[in-house]
This record gives structure tokens, C-alpha cells and sequence, in this order.
């Protein structure tokens, strides 16, 4: 009895640790998720370190930790023939050498955003670690930042390039002597380089050869060289590290030069859109067999031709497309509706969708936007009804299609200001080239009042008279209205809807309206663009006047 007892005991002391021990391993629930990076405890040998001859670099963080694509996202500068191997051990990060490293040299290795949290996968954003295998460390730097050209918002993850050698051929054929990565803001620094003057470029490395060598890679550069300066000591006042010089680079993406059409698209019965992959100057299309008649339009950047045939396609024809002396040979098939089954077979319909625009608007007449041509029309009755003094008055305006190539039609009434109207027109009253026809069509709405918009005076001052600029009001990326400048200019931007807006201007260098981007093959930068400081809060019956120095707010 005594024994089996004492199995008991002992059993039940087991299992009591078995689960003690399960709990201790469990994860916890609930609570706030840990936002903090991983904190270097440690590192062997130090960091910046003099006389290394180490094989292998040790760095202990507070937590077990993950590491996120370090061939890219480890940048060590002067670059080895050989990527080091990168072992995790505890919570710990082993990096082995596997070349000889060079004599009295400089080393600066940088850990962008790759070292995460093992549980919470947050990222410890930079990490730099240098080393001398000589008996002193170079204690120079350059630092900047990274813009987009076009819309000067930063551009990040971007490779920095440092060469000693100015030749202009350097990111065409060469690795860079010292290398880093922008930030989320743009931001790039270069620590612990040797004194000097540098050519610098930033490149979005597609390809990860640290070369500029794909059409679609982007690129950033400035023709003088940058010179590195003295560090400061970490003691030294903030507004005095405030006041060392950056260089600020400008990214862009050079312009396709070859021209392509894309696959063509046919939306819906009779319409046919054409891309290309850039702009159509002069475009022709000759007939192989039979001929058709359409509509052809061209959209505002000149890279899309859309077609809306007259009449229905019987068969399969083939034209020839001669854009800039691209040549094509593009064979064009009936369209082919697809075939809907059970509830969405009842819910087709063959009737145009047109849409109501500007409704109730005080400046802008009541608009019918159709997404097809309408045929034209001798007339049309419109019916108006509003509520006057209790009584229900109805007015009948009549109106007419007046032209062949039909796709907005405006309809002007008067208005009495914030009082509600309903429009209804009545079924089959347009229709289409593609012989459909529209229902009835109906909208309801409250007429505005002149005291329900803005107003934005913009003085424009430009930094020379006689260069074109092009400024544009924005609501969101809607663009408003866009003007062309040749000199100090005020322009008034009248019923305004309560809303955030904002400004921008470029120098159109080649005064064609548009802007421009650069090319460094012929040393040409993007167009420079420039954005009013803030943002523009425009308040029902109210005048807003504002001041844009145009180059004095560049960012950079």
C-alpha cells in the first residue's frame, strides 16, 4: 500500500511540473501590442573599433530578433567582392567575413529596417556599425536627402552612391566606394568616409547590381561633386549639427523612348481603346479590308486613342496604325457580350447609362454625361418640378442634340437658390450610335446659393519674367484649374466649395504644358517643381488671398 502510495506522490509531481512547465512557454494574450524596436545591448568588437582583424562581428539585442533580406538591406561600404554570412544564435547576430579585408581601411556597415522583433515583427529602422582595420577611423560625412522630382514627396529606399572617381560614366560600370539607403523621410547620411570630393547619385536598384542599368530604374544626381566635411562630436550643440550642410538630390524616372501599342481593350459593344506606352504625335489608320466609320478621340496625355464606331461591326477587320512611324498591324474582332446566368440574365439591360452632373450647382449648368456618342436631336423635353409656397410647379424646357459627336450635353435653367428641384426626362429620348437608348432619367437636388463657396486670390510672383511656368489648383489629385505664367501674375479661383486645397508650379523649361522629366544620359534634370508651403483651407463666403514666391519654397 505504502509503495503504491508513493507512485502516486511521485506521478502526480510529474505532471504538476509537465504543466507548471507549459505555462512558463505559453504566450500571454490580450494586452498592447509591443511597438518598440529591438535595443542593441552589445557589440564585439565595439563599434568603431581601430586595428580589426576579427573574422566575425557580434551584435546582442534585448530580445530574439529576425533579419529581413540582408543582401539587400545590408550595406556595407568600401563594398566586398563576397556577401559575409549572417547567422542568428540566441539573441544575438553573427556576421562572418568571408573576404580579407583591406589594410588601413574604413568600414561602415549599415542595417536598414531588416532587424526585427521576432514576435511583433517591428523593425529597428537603422543601425550603423564602422570599423578601422588601420589604427584610426575616418571621421567625415556627408548627409542629404532624397526628393521626389515631380511631386516632392521623399523617396525612400533609394541606394546612395559615393564615387572618388568623377567620371560621368561611374553608375553605368562601376560599384560605388561608399554606399547607404534613404529613409521613410528621404533622409540618407554617410559616416566614417575619408576626406574628399565625391560624385553622388541615388538609384532605385531594381536589379540589386548597385549599377544604373535598367530603363525603369530611377535615378537622382547633381552634376558638381559633394565634399565631405568633419563630423561633429556627439556633444556638440544640436543647433550647431543643424547647421552642417546637405545635399538635396531630385529622383526620377527617365522617359520611355520607344513607342508600343499596348493590348487593345474593348470595353463594350462598338468602343475600342488603344494605349501606347508614351505620347502619339501624329497617328493615322488605313484599312486593310473593310472600312469603318468612328469617333476618335484622344486622351489629354496623348497615350490613349479611343474609337466609337457609327454603326455595329458585322466581322472581323484589319487596319494599319502608323504612330510616329510605329507601325502595327492590328486585327479588330467583333465585341462579344458576356453571357449572365439566373438573377443577373433578368437584371441586363440595353440601355445607355447616363449620369447627372453639376447638379443644383450655382456657376455650372445641370450636365448629362453619356459614355457613348448620342445622334443629334432637333429637340427634347426636359421636366422641372419644385416646390413653390406649398404649391408643386412644374416647368417643361426643351433642348436639342445639335451636334454629331455628343458624349456631355448641358442643360442651363434657372435656378431659385436653395430651393429643391427635381429634373426627369423620359426614356428613349437619346441614343446612341451603338443603337442603344437611354430610361428614364431622374435627379433630385437643392439649388446652391453664391454664399455656399470660396473664393482663393493668388498673387503669383515668379523668380524671372519672360520663362513660362504652369501653376496648378488642386483639390486632393483633382486637378482644378491650370494656368500658364510668364510672369508675376494674380489669379482669382472663384466658387470654390468648402474644402482643402493646394498649389503647385513647374518651369516649363520647353514651354510644351507638360512637365518634363530629366534624362542623365544628356545631364538633364526633371523640370522643377515647386509647392505652395500649406495647404489652403477655403470657407464658405469667404475670400482667401495668399502669396506664392514661386522658387522660394523648392523643397531642398
Amino acid at each position: 500500500m505504502t509503495m503504491k502510495k508513493g507512485i502516486v506522490v511521485v506521478t502526480m509531481m510529474i505532471l504538476a511540473a509537465f504543466f507548471a512547465g507549459c505555462a512558463k512557454i505559453s504566450s500571454p494574450t490580450g494586452g498592447p501590442r509591443d511597438t518598440t524596436p529591438p535595443k542593441v545591448l552589445k557589440m564585439t568588437p565595439e563599434n568603431q573599433s581601430v586595428r580589426f582583424h576579427d573574422k566575425q562581428i557580434r551584435i546582442y539585442f534585448d530580445e530574439y530578433v529576425t533579419l529581413n533580406n540582408p543582401t539587400s538591406n545590408v550595406l556595407i561600404s568600401p563594398p566586398l567582392s563576397e556577401t559575409p554570412q549572417y547567422t542568428l544564435k540566441g539573441k544575438s547576430l553573427i556576421i562572418k567575413f568571408k573576404d580579407t579585408l583591406r589594410a588601413n581601411t574604413t568600414y561602415n556597415m549599415v542595417f536598414s529596417d531588416c532587424i526585427r522583433d521576432y514576435h511583433e515583427n517591428t523593425p529597428l529602422s537603422y543601425l550603423h556599425y564602422s570599423f578601422s582595420t588601420g589604427d584610426s577611423l575616418d571621421d567625415y560625412m556627408i548627409q542629404g536627402n532624397i526628393l521626389d522630382a515631380k511631386t516632392l514627396t521623399p523617396s525612400k529606399d533609394f541606394y546612395v552612391l559615393l564615387y572618388k572617381n568623377t567620371a560621368d560614366s561611374m553608375p553605368f560600370t562601376t560599384r560605388p566606394d561608399f554606399i547607404t539607403k534613404s529613409l521613410d523621410d528621404g533622409s540618407f547620411q554617410f559616416q566614417n568616409i575619408t576626406e574628399g570630393s565625391y560624385k553622388i547619385f541615388a538609384i532605385k536598384d531594381i536589379n540589386s547590381d548597385l549599377l544604373y542599368n535598367l530603363p525603369n530604374e530611377e535615378i537622382a544626381f547633381i552634376e558638381e561633386t559633394v565634399t565631405a566635411y568633419q563630423a561633429l562630436p556627439d556633444s556638440a550643440a544640436d543647433t550647431l549639427k543643424a547647421s552642417l550642410p546637405k545635399v538635396t538630390l531630385f529622383s526620377f524616372a527617365a522617359a520611355d523612348t520607344i513607342q508600343k501599342l499596348q493590348r487593345y481593350e474593348n470595353p463594350a459593344s462598338g468602343i475600342y481603346v488603344f494605349p501606347y506606352k508614351i505620347a502619339v504625335n501624329r497617328f493615322s489608320a488605313t484599312p486593310a479590308d473593310n472600312a469603318l466609320a468612328f469617333f476618335e478621340r484622344f486622351n489629354e496625355t496623348r497615350d490613349t486613342i479611343t474609337w466609337y464606331l457609327k454603326s455595329p461591326m458585322p466581322d472581323t477587320t484589319t487596319y494599319y496604325f502608323d504612330a510616329d512611324n510605329h507601325l502595327d498591324t492590328v486585327r479588330l474582332t467583333p465585341y462579344h457580350e458576356k453571357q449572365a446566368t439566373g438573377r443577373g440574365r433578368q437584371n441586363q439591360t440595353k440601355k445607355i447609362n447616363v449620369t447627372f452632373q453639376n447638379a443644383g450647382e450655382y456657376h455650372k449648368p445641370l450636365t448629362l454625361k453619356f459614355p457613348y456618342p448620342i445622334r443629334p436631336s432637333d429637340s427634347f423635353d426636359v421636366y422641372v418640378y419644385s416646390q413653390q409656397q406649398s404649391v408643386k410647379d412644374t416647368v417643361i424646357y426643351r433642348y436639342s442634340v445639335p451636334d454629331s459627336f455628343v458624349m456631355q450635353l448641358p442643360l442651363p435653367m434657372p435656378y431659385m437658390e436653395k430651393k429643391s428641384y427635381t429634373v426627369m426626362i423620359p426614356d428613349s429620348v437619346f441614343y446612341g450610335y451603338n443603337e442603344l437608348t437611354n430610361d428614364t432619367l431622374k435627379t433630385q437636388f437643392s439649388a446652391k446659393s453664391v454664399k455656399d463657396y470660396g473664393t482663393l486670390i493668388m498673387n503669383y510672383e515668379l523668380p524671372e519674367d519672360g520663362k513660362p511656368y504652369i501653376v496648378t489648383l488642386w483639390k486632393g489629385e483633382h486637378k482644378i484649374q491650370e494656368n500658364r505664367l510668364t510672369g508675376t501674375s494674380t489669379i482669382t479661383y472663384p466658387y470654390l466649395n468648402p474644402d482643402t486645397y493646394r498649389v503647385s508650379a513647374f518651369c516649363d523649361e520647353n514651354d510644351n504644358g507638360l512637365w518634363d522629366t530629366g534624362d542623365y544620359s544628356s545631364k538633364r534634370q526633371p523640370e522643377k517643381v515647386f509647392v505652395f508651403p500649406k495647404n489652403i483651407s477655403i470657407r464658405a463666403y469667404w475670400d482667401l488671398e495668399e502669396t506664392f514666391k514661386i522658387g522660394m519654397n523648392k523643397a531642398g
